[in-house]
């Protein structure tokens, strides 16, 4: 009885990403009809004007996907970290992963470089990379060891580090603040439709790859004598996870700016829902991830029409004493 009940949960969750899609389309300043985007989406030029074709699919289309696919990167990547490091309160941010990813953007600007989808990809990968090359770097050196306790730590020192060097950089340069500060917010008000196939390609491919190890992390929480033990290699396995975990939030993160809440609390959401089975735990991340961003954005669309409040800041107004309760419940059920 448990695995139909969870297969009716995964059930749900996919049926109400299926009524956010043409809910998020259908719905802005300018309604739309299920009719005209039926006659939109089935290549019918009847009653489409140029303008409802551009809103619906320059505009709203790559918002959206946007929003589903950082959602469901960061929400992988925080269930990522928080079983790496057996640590609840862990996420991507906590590594400077954000951080990292701001102050290479930021160069971008700085540069004479044009700021185009892919220099930003390239250049967000590029500071995520410095960022967690720098964590595992001082933390090796520090520790002659890589513990996922002490990634944190360091991490969460470099991200200080690394926030200095970005609000240095954006006082010292008024156009660079002036371009970058809704992202800084975490918007996805400034996505492009040519950003979105890099960004599908980047995380579909962490999403993949992250499938692929659950089980190899699964044995790494066993404990690292176990593991090895068993056959595996704890640290190859650490460097894989964290490998995966930068692909994904180094590509979200380029495209919506640092939003936090994703990444901590989706997790514990997939956790009390779905279950704590490693593999289920991760699929649940995703598919929450996803919901949860793409709601938020539907949410904060339609309230503000100049598009001025940031998904994240929905999404930690609403979903803080709405995680609070589910912790609550689960703990005074027990």
């Amino acid at each position: 009885m448990i695995i139909p009940a969870l297969d009716r949960r995964f059930s749900w969750l996919l049926l109400a990403l299926l009524l956010v899609v043409p809910a998020t389309l259908l719905s802005g300043e300018v309604d739309y009809s299920a009719m005209e985007l039926w006659r939109l989406m089935s290549g019918s030029e009847a009653a489409v004007t140029a303008i409802d074709r551009l809103v619906l699919t320059e505009l709203r289309l790559p918002r959206l996907l946007a929003a589903l696919l950082v959602g469901a990167a960061l929400g992988c990547a925080g269930c990522l970290l928080q079983r790496l490091t057996a640590n609840p309160l862990a996420s991507p941010g906590l590594l400077g992963l954000n951080q990292g990813a701001a102050l290479g953007l930021v160069c971008l600007l700085l540069s004479p470089w044009p700021f185009t989808p892919v220099n930003s990809f390239i250049a967000a990968l590029s500071g995520a990379s410095l960022a967690m090359a720098l964590v595992f770097g001082v933390v090796r050196l520090a520790t002659g060891a890589l513990a996922a306790e002490s990634l944190l730590l360091f991490g969460a020192l470099l991200s200080t580090l690394f926030g200095a060097l970005t609000t240095i950089a954006l006082i010292l340069d008024q156009h660079a603040l002036d371009a970058i500060r809704f992202w800084l917010a975490g918007s996805l008000s400034l996505v492009e439709p040519d950003q979105i196939r890099p960004l599908a390609a980047l995380v579909l491919t962490g999403l993949l790859l992250a499938g692929l190890l659950s089980r190899p992390l699964q044995l790494l929480e066993t404990g690292s004598d176990t593991a090895r033990g068993l056959g595996a290699n704890p640290r190859l396995i650490l460097l894989g996870v964290s490998a995966v975990i930068l692909l994904l939030t180094a590509a979200a993160v380029a495209v919506s700016g640092p939003i936090l809440f994703v990444g901590l609390v989706v997790p514990h959401l997939a956790r009390l829902w779905i279950g704590e089975q490693s593999s289920r735990q991760l699929a649940g991340s995703v598919l929450l991830g996803a919901l949860l961003l793409a709601l938020a954005d539907l949410f904060v669309f339609n309230l503000d029409s100049d598009d001025r409040l940031p998904p994240g800041v929905a999404l930690a107004v609403l979903g803080v004493p709405w995680f609070i309760w589910l912790v609550r419940r689960r703990y005074l059920s027990r």
